[in-house]
């Protein structure tokens, strides 16, 4: 008996020693590349019993052990790869006082250039999609029991089933409609657990190293990404630093105690999305509290970057996708909402490794005055964002106010007039719809003549324009995210094809397809100066300018019974210059300095080209 009590014990002692041993999880990063630019890296391990580990690296490898968390699950280190020249697979060895782990850490050559970290330039156009509410090409994803709620169409809170599969067999929709790009919604695993559905979005981040598997998994993605460039196109990607989701094993058992800002408050801070007090020079700093420390919403964790750990992970996941993935730009989420020292440290570690990357930032400002005070090369309040672009939502509720409304056209010229705020108003982003808020044609009504005028105005003035899914087919529901009609098994029409584009459908997207083709053809509507002859409450002339041609656009809508006389006398255009009107090729010369347009129609585009004598 006293051997059989011995023999229990000693198997209870094994089991607890067994169970207690460190356990490791998870790596993140998963793996990195030789000859990087960010060196040394950040390892953040997860798992169990990992407070007061010791852990030894490979020759030629120095790891330091920089943080633990208290209860054990958490384990930074940061390694120095500098020596490892060529690529190789690293075991690093982790002990603590009950035992030993081990995990690999594979060193990758460094990644291709060509054709990938491209960036944007105002030769681009954008095509904004929600993965989920796009196309469904893959139906063995739509039920994932570790997703949440299987897809359901009848419900417009649920997954519907769109993925990369599904984008990636209308890559060649969109190259024929003539668009340069896609961006996409947030890609991360998303947050279900717990919560109703109506996180299609993708905004709220359950894991930052992992796809959705409702989309695709990680090798899904890259594989659209390489189809995009092999066919010319450029890609997008939505990152979100400021929150992550509620479904984040973090909120719960978060990586250091100022991981979150105001964990421990209760309510939590809610952000009041205050733009312009970050601009302020005269608010006081509580003013600045909410904005910066509130959670979204009240429910999306709102991440702390001046913690130096989490500082170090959110700008290394940045390098990895891009690295990984070989995007071309990144739409940064929430970009005002985060400490601008930080996005300063990020910019300069996304620049000095991919030097021709383009980020562009959603910045919900008003005016051009706050906007302009994010934007980067130049110091404001002591800090340069080093921010190259920004979604431009001055621009955005400007075309909203004119060609929804019908309110006058002098405010696009008010609003162009303010340009010399920024320093680079050719790389803002310029729309008038996105998946935040009603489209611009359910808002004028159906009216599609003001939806043409809309994106004729886009693609033919200043900026990186961006079209929303949809509005190239005349998609007018009060729903901005509705499902693209063809994308989805049992669709009674198929807009993707021209069979299934009937009536306005195909009004709108003929039209803009030849407008597409037109501005590809033509620099001066994509790099040239811009000059406005006229402007009055219905009527609004400009000039575009490049050394090869110059581009004149009238828009009107004051009627064809109503002549207009544009004069160039202080211009440098030679008299006699021949004006071609798009698409119809007619003619029309420029006399006594003036171009007379008898009976306008409601958009008149005219273009001639430049002589070899002509002042440049």
């Amino acid at each position: 008996m006293r051997l059989m009590n011995r023999l229990a014990l000693f198997l209870i002692a094994l089991s607890f020693c067994c169970m207690s041993q460190p356990v490791i999880d998870k790596v993140e990063p998963p793996h990195w590349w030789v000859r990087h630019t960010l060196n040394p890296i950040q390892v953040l391990l997860t798992g169990h019993d990992l407070s007061g580990a010791v852990v030894t690296a490979p020759a030629g490898i120095t790891v330091q052990v920089r943080q633990a968390s208290e209860n054990g699950h958490y384990l930074f280190l940061y390694v120095d790869f500098s020596k490892v020249g060529q690529p190789r697979k690293c075991t690093f060895h982790v002990k603590t006082a009950s035992g030993t782990a081990a995990f690999d850490f594979a060193l990758l050559p460094p990644e291709p250039e060509a054709g990938r970290f491209q960036g944007f330039t105002s030769d681009d156009v954008i095509y904004l999609v929600i993965p989920d509410r796009f196309a469904n090409g893959d139906a063995a994803n739509d039920a994932l029991p570790e997703s949440g709620p299987p897809a359901d169409r009848k419900n417009g809170r649920y997954y519907h089933g769109g993925d990369f599969r599904g984008i990636r067999d209308h890559l060649s929709y969109m190259k024929d409609l003539g668009v340069t790009a896609v961006w996409m919604l947030p890609v991360f695993r998303n947050s279900w657990k717990g919560k109703a559905p109506g996180y299609y979005y993708g905004y709220e981040a359950a894991d930052y190293y992992d796809t959705d598997p409702r989309y695709g998994s990680l090798q899904d993605f890259i594989g659209l990404v390489k189809q995009a460039h092999s066919m010319g196109m450029k890609v997008m990607q939505d990152q979100v630093a400021n929150h992550c989701g509620p479904g984040h094993y973090w909120v719960q058992d978060p990586p250091t105690k100022t991981w979150f800002n105001g964990l421990d408050r209760v309510p939590k801070l809610r952000n009041n999305f205050e733009i312009a007090a970050l601009a302020d020079p005269y608010a006081r700093p509580k003013r600045k509290e909410l904005p910066l420390l509130g959670w979204f919403n009240s429910e999306l964790p709102d991440l702390n970057q001046n913690d130096p750990m989490a500082n170090d992970y959110i700008i290394q996941n940045t390098l990895w996708w891009i690295g990984m993935s070989g995007v071309d730009g990144i739409r940064q989420d929430t970009y005002p909402y985060v400490d601008r020292p930080f996005w300063s440290r990020w910019q300069t570690a996304i620049n000095r490794q991919f030097p021709k990357f383009f980020v562009t930032g959603e910045i919900t400002a008003s005016t051009p005055g706050v906007l302009s005070f994010f934007e980067g090369g130049q110091v404001r309040a002591g800090v340069d964002t080093k921010l190259t672009s920004m979604l431009d939502f001055p621009f955005f509720n400007t075309m909203r106010n004119v060609f929804a409304r019908g309110q006058s056209m002098k405010q696009l010229t008010d609003l162009l007039a303010q340009d010399s705020l920024y320093r680079r108003p050719e790389s803002l982003v310029s729309f008038f719809d996105n998946h935040d808020n009603q489209r611009l044609l359910a808002m004028a009504q159906g009216d599609v003549s003001r939806l043409l005028m809309a994106q004729t105005f886009l693609l033919t003035t200043r900026g990186i324009p961006e079209l929303y899914y949809g509005d190239e087919i005349a998609m007018a529901g009060r729903n901005q995210s509705e499902d693209f009609p063809g994308g989805f098994p049992g669709d009674p029409v198929n807009r993707f094809t021209p069979e299934g584009r009937t009536g306005d459908s195909a009004l709108v997207f003929n039209a803009l397809h030849d407008l597409l083709l037109f501005r590809q053809k033509n620099p001066a509507l994509r790099r040239g100066s811009l000059t406005n002859l006229l402007v009055e409450q219905d009527r609004y002339a400009y000039l575009r300018t490049s050394p090869e041609e110059y581009v004149l656009v009238f828009l009107n809508r004051a009627g064809g019974q109503k002549p207009a006389t544009i004069e160039l006398d202080d211009l440098s255009i030679p008299a006699g210059t021949r004006f071609q009107s798009w698409p119809s090729g007619q003619a029309m010369e420029l006399r006594a300095m003036k171009l007379e347009l008898a009976d306008p129609k409601p958009i008149e585009i005219y273009w001639a080209p430049r002589g070899p004598g002509e002042a440049r």
